[in-house]
């Protein structure tokens, strides 16, 4: 009997026990990737209530060698700027205007982050204030006022938004704007753009829904209304749960993973019907809303939600997933007192140092409440030694059971390990990479070093996850990577 997640991954409901340990087949279907991805599919963000002059970046330090050593670590990257607080802001180049300094952020504020990105190699996307409004449409004027200072300054941008989860501003404003307004609005922000020398092919991005699902309707209204027009590339957001209420059992629950599929897979629909060959993104995307879970969300267990995310997200076709956030909040990539990398730090600089850009399907000889497992061609690497033709492959065992993973269709091959475990259990906020704890060294990233071994079958602990490569797997579909 077969069990089908979706038409890009299918298992196989056989578990064999042997002393307590779950004994699992896996292969790779590599004659024909089912997905691409490229080096920026992995991006981060920082929430726009960050920039108010009031706020002083709430602790962040872009000067910080710790900061920028971590952010060139996930380089390239792409920086998404947006959240609620982007729809009450204003540009206020000199900070002297009559705006509230609670509402207002300076050309001071918006050369350090512009300054910031340039050092590290990331690239800017910036969400501008949707609701600045003039009888019924979107008002340009402070758009135009940044976008001239920028121009001045000669900084560049991967992208601009409008607007931040428009389809919930009736409960966050009291303000409904439909869908097809927006997609209005977009159009003509699409026209400025193109009249703006400099900025005349800067991506726009969006509509930014908040529940694809729950939206659909908004959705589809912004693309006839005039988004189908104006966008470049399509994005939603999701969260899996309340982070208020999240408890640690939902981290590991394959049921609340699966949920992703079909959010996915509405984004998808909607969109390709007026727009089948513009980008989805997962513009704004992290574990729990509100924040996340607090002694969560920040901690080894939210890898499972997150690396599961990345794993759907390229099976399914998504072109980007950003990264609720660098810095903040209960869900960062970094300590918001120490600067320290945290666990999905880790997990995310190894998913860009490792993983390419084909996507290919799996097939396990368990279901995937036991094991899930994803494939790609190896990223090629001048430091590991990655070859084109190599297969990277990462693993969930969001269970207690011990698993025993044996690869048929690889046999005798060297195998090299990066298996990421906790030090002090599931809500350890320190991870060690086969089974050396991972931290700085004065300032520096560690080579975050492979094991090799050449047997076909390896063992791993029950709730648990990380990533392996076949160097030697010679799959025509990489080669010509």
């Amino acid at each position: 009997m077969k069990v089908t997640l979706s038409t890009l991954l299918l298992v196989t409901t056989f578990i064999s026990h042997t002393a307590g340990v779950v004994h699992v087949n896996v292969t790779v279907s590599t004659t024909q990737a089912v997905s691409i991805i490229d080096d920026l599919f992995v991006g981060v963000t920082l929430d726009s209530g960050l920039l108010p002059t009031s706020q002083h970046w709430k602790g962040l330090d872009f000067n910080s060698q710790k900061v920028q050593t971590l952010a060139k670590g996930l380089s390239p990257c792409y920086l998404r700027i947006g959240g609620t607080e982007g729809d009450s802001l204003t540009f206020d180049p000199t900070g002297h205007g009559t705006v509230d300094i609670n509402r207002a952020f300076t050309g001071a504020t918006w050369d350090a982050v512009n300054t910031f990105v340039q050092d590290v190699d990331w690239k800017l996307i910036f969400g501008l204030n949707a609701l600045k409004r003039k009888d019924g449409h979107w008002d340009p004027t402070n758009a135009k006022e940044l976008l001239q200072y920028t121009s001045a300054k000669g900084y560049q941008l991967a992208g601009l938004e409008l607007g931040n989860e428009p389809d919930i501003f009736p409960g966050q404003y009291n303000i409904t704007v439909s869908g097809s307004q927006l997609g209005m609005d977009f159009y003509n922000f699409k026209k400025l753009l193109q009249s703006t020398p400099g900025y005349e092919i800067t991506p726009v991005i969006g509509p930014d829904v908040a529940t694809v699902t729950r939206s659909e309707t908004f959705f589809a209204d912004f693309f006839t209304g005039g988004g189908d027009r104006a966008v470049d590339r399509i994005t939603f957001h999701h969260y899996y749960t309340n982070g208020h209420t999240a408890q640690l059992p939902n981290f590991t629950d394959s049921k609340l993973m699966d949920t992703l599929v079909s959010t996915i897979q509405t984004a998808l629909d909607v969109s390709r019907r007026t727009n089948p060959l513009t980008p989805v993104w997962l513009g704004e995307t992290s574990s729990c809303y509100y924040g996340g879970a607090p002694g969560i969300s920040d901690r080894y267990v939210a890898g499972f939600l997150w690396l599961d995310k990345l794993g759907i997200a390229a099976r399914m076709g998504l072109k980007a997933v950003l990264r609720q956030d660098f810095y903040l909040d209960n869900y960062p990539l970094i300590d918001t007192d120490t600067f320290d990398p945290l666990p999905d730090y880790w997990l995310t600089v190894l998913y860009k140092r490792l993983v390419g850009g084909s996507v290919f399907s799996v097939e396990a000889s368990v279901d995937n409440s036991t094991i899930r497992a994803y494939a790609h061609c190896t990223k090629p690497s001048i430091s590991y030694g990655y070859m084109p033709g190599s297969v990277t492959m990462y693993f969930l065992l969001p269970t207690i059971n011990t698993t025993s993973i044996t690869f048929p269709q690889f046999p005798d091959q060297p195998v090299d390990v990066f298996w990421l475990t906790p030090i002090n259990g599931l809500t350890s906020k320190t991870v060690a990479l086969n089974n050396n704890p991972l931290k700085l060294v004065n300032n520096t990233l560690p080579e975050l070093k492979p094991y090799r071994t050449e047997r076909n079958t390896i063992t791993f602990p029950g709730k648990s996850f990380g990533f392996l490569v076949f160097p030697e797997a010679d799959v025509a579909a990489c080669s010509s990577q």
